[in-house]
């Protein structure tokens, strides 16, 4: 049986899955892993063109959208029963060149107090310019300082230990879910994979980029696509993140306060015009929904 199960998510933009998928078959021997597919209950004719179009990958078609960690854990939940040793989340808008997988899944078996490696990310122009290598999260402020980003590939050192690596693409051990849980499924849509990097720093263990490997990252399409979502959701989430991984009441009430007095200060200063913010803070409090996105909804994880 094969050890690795790489889980891809798809929602409605089947051209990128399909190229995506395309493109890790040329890359990396197919072989060496399997792949599972997880449809977010696409609104389109996803499922059966890219049955068509694909060879070698299990389908699983969720009949609800509960967003990125929702779908992504059913691919997890899905690699855990069908007993694989390891697992690769691996967003559906990146395109593989080079076999990453040994790499990262070597560096995993030669350092058990990693749990999440990643290659690193490039910007998909093919610059080689760096999108990012994981980045530093500051729960006090709910900011995650990006390293590396814009600076050029062989630029960097040979590895990156971060608080937080990118969710385009996260190699780890299936059994860590044992230890930190799935995906956290509070936030639809961002913050989720830094929340769970951080648990697994919490719990003592290594996030790492390394930097002898990458891929090509695009950037999501289908939440652009969504006017004022991709805002929204950050802002929002920002409020969510700290509140569930501040360790005092104390300081996340400190951080709303913080994040209060600077949009203001910013709006005084000309340097913020987006008033609705503070509506998107206190629907971060609250645990509201904009109305302007009814189709958002939260898994049970």
């Amino acid at each position: 049986m094969k050890t690795i199960c790489i889980v891809i998510l798809n929602y409605n933009n089947y051209e990128d899955t399909i190229e995506c998928v395309s493109s890790l078959q040329m890359a990396i021997a197919p072989a060496k892993y399997d792949i599972v597919i997880v449809d977010n209950n696409s609104n389109n004719d996803s499922i059966s063109i890219m049955q068509n179009k694909l060879n070698g990958v299990t389908f699983i078609q969720s009949n609800q959208n509960r967003g990125y960690a929702y779908g992504n854990n059913l691919g997890i939940q899905y690699a855990k029963k069908e007993g694989y040793e390891y697992i690769c989340v691996l967003n559906n808008d990146t395109i593989i060149t080079e076999d990453f997988l040994d790499i990262c899944i070597g560096y995993l078996e030669s350092h058990k107090e990693t749990v999440f490696v990643s290659p690193t990310l490039l910007d998909y122009d093919r610059s080689h310019r760096v999108q990012s290598t994981g980045g530093d999260i500051y729960v006090s402020k709910g900011y995650v300082n990006l390293k590396n980003n814009g600076k050029f590939l062989n630029e960097l050192p040979p590895i990156v230990e971060s608080d937080y690596i990118g969710g385009a693409c996260m190699v780890f051990p299936a059994k860590v879910v044992e230890t930190i849980g799935y995906i956290p499924e509070a936030y639809f849509l961002f913050f989720e994979e830094t929340e769970w990097c951080y648990k697994a720093k919490v719990a003592g263990y290594k996030n790492i980029c390394l930097t002898n490997t990458y891929i090509y990252h695009k950037g999501s399409v289908s939440i652009k696509a969504v006017s004022g979502l991709q805002e929204y959701l950050m802002e929002r989430n920002r409020v969510v993140f700290v509140k569930r991984n501040s360790r005092t009441r104390l300081g996340y009430y400190r951080f709303l306060i913080y994040l209060l007095l600077r949009t203001t200060v910013r709006f005084c200063m000309g340097k913020e015009k987006n008033l609705k913010k503070y509506r998107y803070y206190f629907d971060g409090v609250f645990n509201r929904i904009d109305k302007r996105f009814p189709f958002i909804c939260f898994g049970s994880k």
